[in-house]
């Protein structure tokens, strides 16, 4: 990677959980279990239940082998997230099944928000895979649209927690600057408490543009966030994949949504996406699929992805991209080519933002 802030190894099985604690309540576990065992053994006459065995775990496959990044304070983050947002499967039972399945094949981040209503089922989905907490990282979102001052971003907080089930959150993010520079600046500090209280691990932002993040820090002794989820795909405007080139200089991590260009927006008469013609042949010749290709774009630029999808063959092929490793003019060439523009419509893109308002610092974004 040319980036610094992308570490290529496999994700760490603890994402900073008291593991004393942990084998403190597995040692109480066993011990119950054990002295049940006995007990049941012995006036039974040692003789086996006919009845099927009560099931006490579910498998699940190990870590995924994905590259992180490793963020300012020291913890690395899992470069490939599964996203919950913005599509007819995002909500209820549907959620629920896919982001079950996700971790169950090996993923490990999950990228919520207040604003997308599935909390309980991402919780739900968490309880169910069987996969230790402390191997996932949940990322949430303040909706500033409901969230207005310091008091309320303290209960919206500790709200989420409950309905995820969780004990922390290992990023919460405050979703647009809309609010403006005051409001913000209060939210933002309100992050900073419940990263000092140990409900939150790591802060930041989504959707701001640099002066945004430079404003927040200086009214905060310099604290800066340490992400950044913006709309960044091969033919976001220059701007905004400028101001992913500067946050990686200032050890701020992006995270792509929309990291697949659109392609859910357009599919042809045979209900596959229309790739851009130097798209299918790039991963053609190195052997992936389009949206892998996609994807690649992304990690090697430095930039974590969170594609989503209610589809398991998705799931997968998001998540399992094959070792390739596209040299820079091949990058160039995908961000060279044609936009596929029939792929969106007005309000999402393919540049959500224009380059103006990569520069004005809070002022109201069009779809924000």
């Amino acid at each position: 990677m040319t980036l610094p802030t992308h570490v290529p190894r496999s994700v760490p099985r603890r994402y900073g959980a008291n593991t004393n604690s942990t084998k403190n309540r597995w040692f109480l576990v066993a011990s119950i279990g054990g002295a049940t065992l006995i007990f049941l053994l012995f006036f039974s006459g040692g003789q086996q239940s006919s009845s099927s065995p009560v099931m006490l775990s579910e498998s699940y496959e190990p870590a995924a082998d994905v590259p992180t990044i490793l963020l300012r304070s020291g913890l690395e983050m899992p470069a490939i997230g599964y996203g919950t947002c913005c599509r007819s499967s995002a909500r209820g039972e549907a959620i629920y099944k896919s982001t079950k399945l996700f971790l169950q094949m090996g993923g490990r981040l999950i990228d919520t928000a207040m604003a997308y209503r599935n909390h309980a089922e991402i919780g739900r989905a968490v309880r169910d895979s069987f996969v230790p907490r402390n191997e996932i990282w949940i990322t949430s979102k303040i909706a500033p649209g409901k969230v207005k001052n310091y008091d309320d971003c303290l209960s919206a907080t500790d709200k989420m927690l409950k309905e995820i089930d969780v004990e922390y959150l290992d990023m919460l993010l405050i979703h647009t600057p809309k609010l403006g520079k005051e409001p913000t600046i209060e939210l933002w500090k309100c992050l900073i408490e419940e990263k000092r209280l140990g409900r939150v691990k790591v802060i930041g932002v989504s959707n701001f543009n640099q002066k945004e993040i430079e404003d927040i820090a200086e009214a905060t002794a310099g604290e800066m966030p340490e992400a950044n989820e913006i709309q960044q795909h091969p033919w976001s405007t220059e701007s905004w994949k400028q101001l992913a080139r500067w946050q990686n200089e200032n050890n701020i991590a992006t995270i792509a949504y929309t990291s697949l260009g659109g392609s859910r927006f357009h599919r042809s008469e045979s209900g596959n996406v229309d790739w851009p013609p130097v798209v299918t042949d790039l991963a053609k010749n190195h052997g992936a699929t389009e949206a892998q290709i996609l994807l690649k774009w992304a990690l090697q630029r430095g930039i974590a992805v969170i594609p989503g999808s209610g589809s398991e063959k998705h799931i997968k092929e998001n998540l399992q991209l094959p070792k390739i490793h596209m040299a820079e003019p091949e990058l160039l060439r995908v961000e060279n080519a044609e936009p596929p523009m029939e792929w969106w419509d007005a309000k999402r893109g393919p540049q959500k933002y224009t380059d103006e308002e990569a520069h004005l610092p809070w002022t109201k974004r069009k779809n924000g």
